[in-house]
């Protein structure tokens, strides 16, 4: 393992382990559901293992084998903590949202105060779409449940069925496109390039249909950083989702990118042999 190397992991963990504490101190003061607790503690928690596994093996899993430039290292370590805070986010939105026959509080209806549990809500929208395989609504939430389980390739899947109903689907293309991307992130470096030119034009066909879709544009950007160096269009996406959601789920994150970037637009560019 090498310095850039051991870097990243070491950023990657102590960004899982400070999500950890955070996520402790939002149940402890009631701020999130035990529930909710409990799926996104074991998902933190089961990332941050094998980051330490990793960093105790002296090697990480698979890595893109490319060449990148000081200024491009700093971008893709912020990148790595992005893409975790976004899963984690989008579960907790999936948790939060409100399933046919539920009430506010979580309850079903029509069984009293029986609480509805996460595998409850999967199994009810796996019901939902099998009952009515053109429910867009109900195909995006599951696609959420199922990232948050690990499954990106079913994911992937509830994404392009639902562009199978509404090819112009914003929310579709855009999700979908950051899955291609985190795959791309797992993928031999032979695969790698196809799958993330594939994110960057789902994003953009998510944005020429809905440029109002403000979270297209935060993706968009940290490909445009991470992976082709375009500082000056990330740094445009991210303004512009600022400006449209500035309590966004993303705004912090975006602006700890927005300043990564901006910084590397300031800093000279540092000699490198080989371009």
């Amino acid at each position: 393992m090498n310095s850039n190397e051991r870097v990243t992991l070491e950023n990657e963990r102590d960004f899982l382990l400070k999500s950890i504490e955070n996520l402790e101190s939002e149940f402890a003061a009631g701020g999130i559901d035990e529930d909710s607790y409990k799926v996104l503690h074991d998902d933190y928690t089961a990332r941050a293992a094998a980051v330490l596994r990793s960093l105790r093996a002296g090697k990480k899993t698979e890595q893109k084998a490319a060449p990148v430039s000081s200024r491009r290292r700093l971008l893709t370590i912020g990148a790595v903590a992005l893409f975790v805070a976004i899963a984690g986010v989008s579960l907790a939105f999936a948790l939060g949202a409100r399933l046919p026959g539920q009430t506010a509080t979580g309850n079903s209806e029509s069984s009293g105060n029986t609480k509805v549990t996460p595998g409850d809500r999967q199994r009810r929208l796996e019901a939902a779409v099998a009952a009515d395989p053109n429910d867009i609504a109900a195909r995006l939430l599951l696609a959420q449940y199922l990232e948050a389980q690990g499954d990106l390739a079913k994911a992937l899947a509830q994404y392009d069925a639902v562009l199978g109903i509404d090819p112009a689907s914003a929310p579709a293309l855009a999700q979908s496109g950051r899955i291609l991307y985190l795959t791309a992130e797992r993928a031999p470096a032979a695969d790698a390039a196809g799958l993330v030119a594939k994110a960057l034009a789902r994003l953009d066909s998510a944005l020429g249909n809905d440029p109002d879709y403000s979270e297209a544009r935060f993706f968009r950007a940290i490909i445009r950083a991470n992976d082709f160096g375009d500082f000056v269009g990330a740094q445009s996406d991210l303004q512009r989702y600022l400006v449209a959601e500035p309590s966004g789920r993303f705004a912090d994150q975006a602006r700890q990118l927005l300043t990564d970037v901006t910084n590397a637009l300031e800093s000279p560019s540092p000699t490198t042999s080989g371009g």
